[in-house]
């Protein structure tokens, strides 16, 4: 019997590691306030399975729209510009209100002093480089499994 290897799948496991090591390495860029090492680690590895999720539905709509599961084996610039601006959509969204989010809710999140701007608004440069970075490395690992 032959099994379908859904791509979904290697897309949200690469996404999950690959968003790990960046959701840990852009700390500096965040303030984490009074929060320890752990916590800091627990709450990257929550944002990480957002990130993850974020990255199989983008990968999704691109599925749906071309009617092919396994498109990330034929890409070309519509396909990957759909897949990055689907991310990048989503993530501009959820930096506006997230950073917006009064501090005592207990969700959310503030950028320290380092945190770039991008030009024009109160979003944080190093999330929108995230979902051009990330998603491309996934898809670049994900490429390279075997189709059955």
């Amino acid at each position: 019997m032959k099994i379908d290897k859904a791509p979904e799948v290697h897309i949200a496991t690469f996404g999950f590691f690959t968003s790990f090591i960046w959701e840990m390495l852009q700390m500096p860029f965040f303030d984490v306030g009074a929060a320890t090492s752990w916590e800091s680690t627990l709450g990257c590895t929550r944002a990480t399975f957002g990130d993850a999720g974020i990255l199989v539905l983008a990968y999704t709509v691109v599925s749906i729209l071309n009617r092919d599961r396994h498109w990330m084996h034929r890409p070309n610039f519509g396909k990957i510009g759909t897949y990055l601006l689907t991310g990048l959509g989503i993530t501009v969204i959820i930096e506006k209100i997230a950073t917006n989010v009064p501090s005592e809710s207990g969700w959310g999140w503030r950028y320290s002093e380092l945190m770039p701007l991008l030009p024009g608004t109160n979003i944080g440069l190093v999330p929108i480089l995230m979902w051009i970075v990330v998603p491309l490395i996934t898809l670049w690992f994900a490429r390279r499994q075997p189709q059955s």
